[in-house]
């Protein structure tokens, strides 16, 4: 009896074990199956985001390569130029002379339309921000009645000197200031985007000579630097019209104020005593004709000789001589400088004859 009690609780204990073992092999299929469908579902998902992603990407694509063919056609959009050699005085209406020296200069400085403002041969800005350049180069001739101008072309060159000439010759050979004064007062800005050496420098001419200095043209030179140099022209050119409103409202510096223009637009230092010095100098002058006056005017004396008492009315002179005994002279030599001396401002003369300053220029 006691065999059998121990049999069936054996029986009980193995049927037990085996039903924990299948379950367990059950749950486990289970999970495994869950698990495959978990990934075959996360798979799925995969490679639907996937397909969309590159459907997006694709898209993208297509929209970005629509998108730089119009800004390449934007880019293309040259400024307009004007045939020199069918226009009277070959396009030259400013007073500048034409002779054998400079008539090759001429004809082959682009003849364009003043009105433009920004020309953009190179291709660096687009049609819109060619628009708003250009509305705010209108502005500052309204409120300055100076011209701004920029200019933007691939130029080969050895030395520095080349760039001045072309923007100098640009300037001086089309229509800039013409309606302004005689000087033809404006600004340049000319940024050469030769390959293998970059190059911008600011340019004045006329009265802009004496408001925009050279230490305000090297101030501005360096706070566009980093976009010239960057390539965000926009926004470089947009500050160096800013920069230069702000200039012109603080007035002529005071290193400029003892200067004047001459009739070709050149700089030329005036002088103008101090004012102090001038009335040191008046004191003393006046000073010593007083004293010479009341020394030739004292008053009447009381005689102590008798000769004194002589009317000399009643002698008469029969023989007078002026002897000749000596002479003096006394030399003295005025001296003058220029411009350029004792650190002074002067202009420059482009191939036009015309006077202008500029910066010291950046590479870059």
């Amino acid at each position: 009896m006691k065999i059998k009690k121990i049999f069936i609780i054996l029986l009980i204990i193995l049927t037990f074990s085996m039903v924990t073992v299948c379950a367990d092999e059950i749950e486990s299929e289970i999970n495994n199956q869950t698990e495959e469908q978990e990934t075959e579902i996360n798979k799925d998902n995969h490679e639907t985001q996937q397909e969309i992603v590159t459907n997006t990407e694709d898209t993208e694509n297509q929209q970005n390569s629509t998108q730089p063919q119009e800004e390449v056609e934007e880019h293309k959009t040259q400024p307009q130029t004007k045939d020199r050699n069918s226009s009277n005085n070959l396009g030259v209406n400013k007073k500048w002379k034409i002779t054998s020296s400079n008539e090759s200069n001429v004809l082959s400085t682009k003849y364009v339309d003043a009105d433009e403002k920004i020309y953009d041969f190179s291709g660096v800005l687009t049609e819109d921000e060619v628009e708003k350049l250009k509305e705010q180069a209108k502005e500052f001739k309204k409120k300055t009645k100076m011209e701004i101008i920029i200019l933007i072309d691939n130029v080969p060159y050895t030395y520095d000197s080349k760039n001045e000439d072309f923007a100098a010759d640009f300037y001086d050979y089309n229509d800039f200031g013409l309606d302004l004064d005689d000087n033809y007062s404006g600004v340049l800005l000319f940024r050469n985007t030769y390959e293998q050496d970059p190059y911008y420098n600011i340019y004045t001419f006329g009265k802009a000579q004496l408001y925009f200095s050279y230490n305000r043209l090297e101030n501005t030179l360096d706070d566009i630097y980093d976009n010239i140099h960057n390539g965000n022209y926009y926004s470089g050119f947009s500050y160096f019209i800013s920069k230069m409103t702000t200039y012109y409202d603080s007035g002529i510096p005071s290193e400029m104020k003892g200067y004047k223009l001459d009739e070709t637009g050149h700089l030329k230092k005036t002088y103008r005593p101090p004012i102090f010095i001038a009335f040191l100098i008046s004191l003393v002058t006046s000073s010593v004709i007083v004293f010479i006056l009341i020394m030739k005017n004292k008053m009447v004396r009381k005689a102590t000789k008798a000769e004194e008492y002589l009317d000399k009315n009643s002698i008469n002179i029969t023989n007078k001589q002026d002897q000749f005994i000596t002479s003096r002279t006394t030399h003295y030599t005025t001296s003058s400088s220029s411009g350029s001396s004792g650190g002074g401002f002067s202009s420059s003369s482009g191939s036009s004859g015309g006077g202008h300053s500029s910066g010291g220029g950046r590479h870059g």
